[in-house]
């Protein structure tokens, strides 16, 4: 069914082991579809097939095309089926479509390229040149070097809401909405400069320019109260301590665990930064759906603590860098669009949390879907922190969002959350669940699941029967957390 144009070839279907290569031959054409296994190792079902075919003799009459499943999280992405690509090459068969290198994107990669497969199969070959399906991986030792090329700021209060887009051409990139950005971002050199002060060395900030500063591990934090001797350290570190660390360790970096636990003596600087980890990668929700551009929305982060003025490690780069910003993109299956092309969809987003709800609607209006959507945004103040205002009012008005509802929650006598917006529109809340409808909630972790589940859960009388509750929306697959 997926190969409508196939048909007329008659093709048979097989596991890679069972394709006998010494029979191949002209006018034969093998379409390979394979992921790859560990680090780019051939499946079980594919093993014989590559040995077989690295002893074959040459296979000048053969024409074939690959499309490759992998997972760009894998060093060797795609391995096995690139592998395959060259060994067909080097046997002198004839690829008659590019190489295809699809990362979780495989669906869409997959629509684009049957059509065209079976126009080459239809006699015209020049079809399959122009089509190029290749996913790049990248990761932390292997990061794209993204140009900004717009910073707008959301809102009127501080801390500002900030939209920021990124320049992906000529990356190889390729994401969708609900999809992960991580940022690599280098050490404020202020942080860096304060640590050569306190070692009275200036290599200190050249040995722990790429070692992380701000987020503390408790090995780290272990190691430093056995050096430094520090009880204080020691107690915090204890399991019943462990809201008096977070408290501690919120808004601090390296520099105040030193000032306050260790001497310069008692951690030597070699033994730190063999002890620190490489900067962590800082993940962002995207606020876009596909193309040449990512956007994400991110709030400012910027305070003054014990005397010294803080930056957020990321946010700080994204909304000063004119170098560009390290990136690599991770695929998040769990927050795409259901498969379910009727189901309507409940969207849930406080704060910056509204970026990945962005994405989704930019999806559905690029694929001209006319999937039902009711977005509901909570955040404080509706004067000057409500995020992309003109754009979802638009929306709204286009019909692209069936119902736009908000909760500022300090703007009333009493506070009004989204949770409590949930209970006033109880009755259409309860039938969208009914009738089928995904909730997608994107936030604040420490308050946003728990009340939201309780409100969806007040819904319904206890023990109502086919109860859309939360552990229900679960079960089915129908509730899409992204929590931060």
């Amino acid at each position: 069914g997926a190969f409508p144009a196939l048909q007329a070839h008659a093709p048979q279907v097989l596991p890679f082991n069972e394709i006998d290569v010494a029979r191949l031959g002209a006018g034969d054409v093998l379409l390979a579809l394979s992921s790859s296994f560990g680090d780019g190792e051939p499946p079980a079902n594919g093993e014989h097939f590559a040995e077989a075919l690295r002893l074959a003799p040459a296979l000048p009459g053969l024409r074939y095309a690959v499309f490759g499943l992998g997972d760009t999280g894998y060093p060797r992405f795609c391995g096995f089926t690139k592998a395959l690509d060259s060994l067909l090459g080097e046997r002198q068969a004839h690829p008659i479509m590019n190489r295809v290198d699809a990362d979780a994107c495989y669906e869409t990669f997959f629509e684009r390229w049957a059509p065209v497969l079976g126009s080459v199969l239809n006699g015209e070959p020049e079809a399959g040149r122009d089509l190029h399906l290749q996913v790049t991986a990248y990761g932390e030792d292997n990061a794209f070097n993204a140009p900004v090329i717009e910073r707008r700021r959301l809102s009127g209060s501080c801390p500002a809401a900030w939209h920021v887009t990124l320049d992906l051409r000529g990356s190889g990139i390729v994401y969708r909405a609900g999809d992960t950005l991580h940022v690599l971002a280098p050490n404020d050199p202020a942080l860096l400069d304060a640590l050569a002060a306190w070692y009275g060395d200036p290599q200190a900030a050249e040995l722990l320019r790429h070692k992380e500063l701000r987020l503390l591990n408790k090995t780290v934090l272990r190691e430093l109260a056995r050096l430094g001797g520090s009880d204080g350290l020691k107690g915090l570190l204890k399991v019943s301590q462990r809201q008096a660390l977070e408290s501690y360790l919120h808004g601090s970096d390296l520099l105040d665990v030193l000032q306050d636990h260790a001497t310069p003596e008692s951690v030597p600087l070699a033994r730190l930064a063999e002890l620190l980890s490489p900067c962590l990668p800082r993940a962002y929700s995207i606020a876009s759906a596909f193309g040449d551009t990512v956007s994400l929305c991110i709030r400012e982060v910027a305070y003054v603590h014990r005397g010294r003025e803080r930056r957020g490690t990321a946010t700080g780069w994204l909304l000063a860098s004119n170098l560009g910003v390290r990136i690599y993109c991770r695929s998040n299956p769990g927050f795409h669009l259901p498969t379910e092309p009727d189901a309507p969809l409940l969207l849930i987003g406080t704060g910056t949390g509204i970026a990945p709800l962005m994405g989704l609607v930019h999806e559905l209006q690029a694929s001209g879907s006319r999937r039902e959507v009711h977005l509901l945004f909570g955040e404080k103040h509706r004067a000057h922190d409500f995020l992309y205002q003109e754009e979802l009012e638009q929306w709204h008005d286009e019909g692209r969002l069936t119902t736009l509802r908000t909760a500022f929650s300090r703007d009333g006598a009493s506070k009004f959350y989204v949770q409590h917006a949930l209970a006033e529109h109880a009755d259409p809340i309860r039938q969208l669940l009914a009738r089928g409808a995904h909730l997608y909630l994107c936030g604040n972790k420490q308050h946003l699941e728990g009340a939201i589940q309780q409100a969806v859960n007040a819904l319904y009388p206890e023990g109502a029967v086919d109860a859309s509750t939360w552990s229900a929306l679960q079960a089915q697959q129908r509730l899409h957390c992204e929590l931060y």
